[in-house]
């Protein structure tokens, strides 16, 4: 096939398999895995031909290789091949646990099922121990205020366990103790990815020589308000959620979306287990709780996805940066 596409004065652009095959990256569930499960894919190698990150993988290795449908099937096919390597390795290490007498939970052993990991990596690590004793201090009152401002106690919050590398500490509360750090985690990483917008279109300008100190300024001006509009969006939802919330509890809680926003900045992560949705057909079920772990269950998955928006961002940074 590479022969005869060589010999033809035009290449064919086989759109219609790639539409297909695009489309169908897009449409994949990714949003159902968590932070940590993606690792997995990470650690596999695989991760960037799969979802929407798959995507932006096919449509970049298009246009990098010209359209020549031959070389572009060959470069997919050989992504396949990797995903295939994986799926195999994947089902003999899956194999093997269950031959040693290991089973896979249908469910995290916890006091309830709303489960999170906060994961202390890079800049937010604990290596000494000044550095648990500040990142401590910060967490009791991110979580003790979000406690506080639900009508719950910060001891509700259950220690579920904990990882070594980059330190994971794993932790259970209550449904809308869970769901208020869920929103934001959101809004903090939807303003981590306009910070990236920002600087994509620093480095869009610099290369095009159209940037001057005038513009620069404006685009930091710019940067300054979105994140300002950003967390007051975020406080008035908080408040939406919580109308029985004290305003010394709002105070108290917006000084921890700060602490949180610092830990995000310097590449500290929370990770949201996604709880079972409630049994509809269930004649005894709290409809109140349905609700919330539902609207819990929603966010999770809005959260993953300004997550995956990051990760589409910082390749397209470091493709931007590639090209030179």
């Amino acid at each position: 096939m590479r022969q005869h596409n060589a010999q033809q004065p035009n290449h064919q652009p086989v759109a219609d398999p790639l539409r297909e095959l695009t489309r169908a990256l897009q449409s994949m569930p990714t949003t159902e895995l968590s932070t940590l499960q993606m690792r997995v894919l990470e650690e596999l190698g695989i991760a960037e031909y799969v979802g929407r990150s798959g995507r932006a993988w096919v449509i970049r290795t298009v246009q990098k290789k010209t359209y020549d449908p031959a070389t572009t099937f060959q470069t997919i096919s050989e992504a396949h091949q990797r995903l295939k390597s994986a799926q195999a390795q994947l089902d003999g290490f899956k194999s093997a646990a269950e031959e040693l007498g290991f089973e896979s939970p249908s469910h995290v052993d916890a006091p309830t099922p709303y489960v999170f990991n906060i994961i202390f990596q890079q800049k937010a690590s604990i290596e000494i121990v000044s550095d648990w004793k500040k990142t401590a201090a910060d967490w009791e009152l991110i979580l003790g205020s979000i406690a506080n401002a639900t009508g719950h106690r910060a001891q509700d919050i259950a220690f579920v366990g904990g990882q070594s590398g980059s330190f994971i500490l794993t932790l259970s509360a209550a449904p809308l103790v869970t769901k208020v750090l869920a929103v934001i985690s959101k809004h903090i990483a939807s303003i981590a990815n306009d910070y990236l917008d920002f600087q994509l279109k620093r480095d869009e300008l610099r290369r095009s020589r159209m940037m001057s100190d005038a513009i620069e300024k404006d685009l930091t001006r710019q940067e300054k308000d979105r994140r300002s509009e950003a967390k007051s969006t975020l406080m008035e939802s908080i408040k939406k959620m919580l109308p029985d919330a004290k305003p010394e509890e709002l105070n108290k809680l917006e000084k921890a979306i700060d602490r949180h926003i610092d830990f995000s900045e310097k590449g500290g992560e929370v990770d949201f287990l996604l709880p079972p949705a409630p049994d509809s057909e269930d004649e005894g079920i709290d409809e109140e709780l349905a609700e919330t772990v539902n609207e819990l269950r929603d966010v999770i998955q809005d959260y993953r996805s300004e997550v995956e928006k990051t990760k589409l961002l910082t390749s397209k940074e470091e493709d931007d940066f590639d090209d030179g």
